[in-house]
């Protein structure tokens, strides 16, 4: 019985026994029902835990903020030798920007709403403090994070997922 290459490749390039082509094809059960799992509990709750994760690093940073808005935009003011200050917005408007963005924004990633907004609006935001205020390696992890949150959106545990189903 001779095997031509297109024939190989529909068998799994099984050289004609029926047991290989049973491993072969078992094989390829065994992954893509791997990846169905993958795809129905590991995506779901790493997206949430990616949204959760660096949520949290501007929820906690938004609180400091809020809690003393005085010391907040002096914080941002160059004639108080701030350190967050920012070459293109005044001293006021950056500190309630900055802050309210670090309160509103992690909000939509952890419901997952509208969490391409959200992650939107903290990537930029986590571009603008890489560039212009506090470079810092670990930023780019939360950039890499972000850049994935609006790629894939909220995923299937967010409240995006059931206001848009039935959408796509």
């Amino acid at each position: 019985m001779e095997f031509t290459f297109a024939k190989r490749i529909k068998n799994g390039f099984s050289v004609g026994s029926t047991n290989n082509i049973y491993k072969v094809n078992s094989m390829k059960k065994l992954y893509l029902a791997f990846g169905s799992f993958c795809d129905a509990i590991v995506s779901p709750l790493a997206n949430l835990a990616a949204r959760i994760y660096v949520g949290l690093i501007f929820w906690k940073s938004g609180v400091l903020k809020f809690e003393d808005m005085e010391s907040t935009i002096e914080m941002f003011d160059p004639a108080e030798d701030g350190e967050f200050v920012l070459p293109f917005l005044p001293p006021e408007p950056a500190a309630y920007l900055a802050t309210y963005g670090e309160l509103v924004l992690p909000i939509m990633l952890f419901l997952g709403l509208f969490t391409r907004v959200g992650a939107l609006g903290l990537l930029i935001m986590t571009a603008v403090i890489q560039i212009f205020v506090l470079p810092d390696h670990q930023h780019y992890l939360w950039m890499i994070i972000l850049a994935m949150l609006l790629g894939q959106g909220g995923g299937k545990l967010s409240i995006d997922y059931w206001l848009f189903k039935d959408t796509k």
